[in-house]
C-alpha cells in the first residue's frame, strides 16, 4: 500500500492505494489496516453480488460498524432484522450475533469498520488460503483465531 504518512501519525489511503484481497471469493480493499494503525481500527470495502453474505457470526474482542455505500442488503443484529440501503448505518457491539446479505439484484459495497482493528488480518489470511489448501478445518484456526464465530444453528 502507497499511502502517506505524516508526522501528525496521520495518513491518507485513496482507492487507487488500497489493498485489494479476495477472502472466500469476495472483492475486498483493505482502505487502513491494523498496523497503519497501531491497531486501533481497521476500515474495509467490501463489495457482495447478489445473494452473498455470511452466516450468524459474532466477535467477543471487536466491535464493528457497517455503511451501506451501495445496493440493498437484508441485516440481521440479534433479533431483528431489517432491508436497507444506501446511506444506511448499523453498529455492532461485541458478543451480538449478526449476518448481512445483498438483498439486491447488483452489486452491493459497504465499509466495515472494525475497532479494535483485527478484521482486516482475519481476511488477509483468509484470501491466502484460496487454492488447493483451503478446507473448513483451516477456516475454523483462523476465525477462531481472528474473533470470528459462528454459533452452532438452532
Amino acid at each position: 500500500m502507497q499511502t502517506e504518512h505524516f508526522k501528525s501519525g496521520g495518513l491518507i489511503v485513496t482507492p487507487e492505494e488500497a489493498t485489494a484481497i479476495k477472502p472466500f471469493g469476495l472483492d475486498m480493499q483493505v482502505l487502513l489496516s491494523s498496523e497503519d494503525t497501531g491497531g486501533t481500527i481497521s476500515v474495509i470495502m467490501a463489495c457482495h453480488r447478489p445473494g452473498e453474505g455470511p452466516p450468524d457470526h459474532l466477535h467477543f474482542t471487536q466491535e464493528e460498524c457497517f455503511f451501506i455505500v451501495e445496493g440493498t442488503y437484508e441485516l440481521t443484529v440479534g433479533d431483528v432484522t431489517r432491508t436497507v440501503g444506501p446511506g444506511s448505518i448499523v453498529y455492532l457491539p461485541r458478543g451480538v450475533v449478526h449476518r448481512f446479505k445483498n438483498a439486491g439484484t447488483t452489486t452491493a459495497r459497504m465499509l466495515d469498520w472494525s475497532v479494535p482493528g483485527g478484521q482486516d488480518r482475519y481476511f488477509k489470511e483468509i484470501s491466502a488460503l484460496a487454492g488447493p489448501g483451503f478446507s473448513g478445518e483451516k477456516v475454523a484456526e483462523i476465525s477462531k483465531r481472528h474473533d470470528t464465530n459462528f454459533p452452532a444453528p438452532h
